[in-house]
């Protein structure tokens, strides 16, 4: 403003209109602040060149610029954040993550972060947790209540009272006689369950989820009964209005259903990752997780010779697998998918006749095995792969294996059985390596021709869960060594 006031021979008015058109960047705008700035320079015997060049300057400075008391007041502020992340790292992640914890991709983003520090990240716990990220130690953070979707600030607070009034409490029922709050109601509840909010009131979720239809139901009859001045003469409560029920135990839900609800209550994966169950499989198919992808790069660029004239950076042949996390189509020719694994994640781009022919292999949660060219990503300081070719890892594991082992020690009573029950619905043509462990010693069976297996994606994960089986490994084909 005053560079247009002293050269351009602006009024303090008129330059403040030239900043708001600057800021705006509307062409015509400018092209009219152009001519004004020259003429008024041309009355101070400035040369329309010179004019121009001043004029040019402004605008740039324009796109991103700061007066200096901004600026000094930017750079104190990014030097005593940098200090607190530095020294007390628990501390200030906490409140990072409470600064926002209302809003999901922001909270993910910062756990990312804690992690990457080296902070242990401990779940939301109603018996331990406040409405905020706490640090409990050095290197600790406890996840806050308030970051569960669909529990608001009362319920915490209520949950919080009644846990100082009364110490921890040791099951569902206790919890909600204990815990009265205007927004606590079965939703609410539903949600504490599937964040694991409630894992230390029973042996798992899925019981919790049992119990809930009855302890809501006695809960209720409580407060009647209260109301009504009824009273237990005879129970151990003390003339209380208590209803005593028993709280019945389950199995638990599988993987996938106890991670599908943490997704929806945080935002996240928070106790494992879908992966987990087909990690041997893929890391045996492919030799390495997505934490290797700086590994792959600099392994590349020493088989690769850089070319001469220009900044190269080269891209590296690889396979890389993960569930799908995002995907986002760019017009008709080109779309993007994350994939992740639990210990890293990329974006694969398809373009062109890519696109069209894997896009109906393109959907959320479905695990990819990738081959393409992997490369620094410069715009995000991270890596990108593009895509060459792409299968559905249950697929593959369909039309590829070429043999399953199965390590089994028939000592352990059950296990006979439950392999058998678990083979007599896969018969197939798969080859068979029975290694079985009895009182008098240990044997091998190979098991071919027509009376193999047939295999899919959770056969080896079901196996694995059975008494007495101790390993076992599926040897799947690399359709990406044949050329189409």
């Amino acid at each position: 403003m005053q560079m247009a006031q002293i050269v351009g021979g602006y009024s303090l008015g008129g330059a403040d209109l030239l900043r708001r058109a600057m800021g705006k960047k509307v062409p015509a705008e400018m092209a009219k602040h152009r001519e004004i700035f020259r003429e008024g320079a041309a009355k101070g015997a400035v040369s329309a060149a010179k004019a121009d060049e001043i004029f040019d300057l402004m605008e740039k400075f324009a796109g991103y610029g700061f007066n200096k008391s901004h600026a000094a007041a930017y750079s104190l502020v990014a030097y005593q954040t940098a200090w607190l992340k530095k020294h007390y790292p628990a501390e200030f992640m906490a409140a990072t993550l409470s600064s926002d914890m209302d809003k999901t991709d922001k909270v993910v983003g910062f756990l990312e972060e804690a992690r990457g520090l080296g902070l242990t990240v401990l779940p939301p716990d109603v018996n331990a947790s406040g409405y905020m990220f706490e640090a409990t130690a050095s290197h600790t953070l406890r996840y806050g209540l308030g970051a569960v979707k669909g529990v608001g600030q009362g319920v915490c607070e209520a949950i919080m009272t009644a846990r100082a009034d009364s110490g921890a409490f040791t099951d569902l029922l206790d919890f909600c006689k204990r815990v009265s709050a205007g927004g606590m109601n079965k939703r609410t509840l539903e949600a504490l369950i599937h964040a694991g909010a409630l894992d230390a009131l029973a042996v798992n979720r899925a019981s919790l989820m049992l119990q809930l239809p009855e302890v809501l139901k006695a809960t209720d009859q409580m407060s009647k009964n209260r109301d009504a001045g009824i009273f237990d003469m005879f129970g151990g409560g003390g003339g209380s209005a208590d209803i005593r029920i028993e709280l019945p135990i389950t199995d638990d839900w599988p993987l996938a259903q106890t991670l599908a609800g943490e997704r929806d209550t945080l935002g996240h994966y928070l106790s494992g990752h879908p992966m987990d169950p087909y990690r041997e499989d893929v890391q045996r198919l492919i030799g390495h997780d997505l934490s290797a992808l700086a590994k792959l790069c600099e392994r590349g660029r020493h088989h690769t010779r850089p070319q001469e004239g220009r900044s190269w950076r080269p891209m590296v042949q690889t396979v890389l697998a993960g569930q799908v996390v995002d995907f986002r189509k760019r017009g008709e020719s080109q779309a993007f998918v994350v994939l992740e694994d639990g210990r890293g994640r990329i974006e694969c781009g398809f373009f062109g006749d890519q696109w069209q022919a894997y896009a109906p292999l393109l959907t959320r949660d479905r695990i990819l095995v990738i081959e393409g060219g992997l490369r620094e990503d410069e715009f995000n300081g991270g890596y990108a792969l593009r895509a060459n070719r792409c299968w559905d890892f249950a697929h593959l594991c369909a039309q590829q294996a070429q043999r399953i082992s199965i390590q089994i020690d028939l000592r352990v009573p059950g296990a006979l059985q439950g392999l058998e029950q678990a083979l007599q619905t896969h018969i197939g043509s798969t080859p068979v390596l029975l290694e079985a462990t009895t009182a008098i010693g240990r044997g091998r069976l190979l098991i071919n021709g027509g009376r193999g297996l047939q295999l899919d994606s959770e056969l080896p994960v079901r196996l694995r869960r059975l008494p007495g089986i101790s390993a076992v490994n599926v040897q799947l084909g690399k359709p990406w060594t044949v050329s189409d």
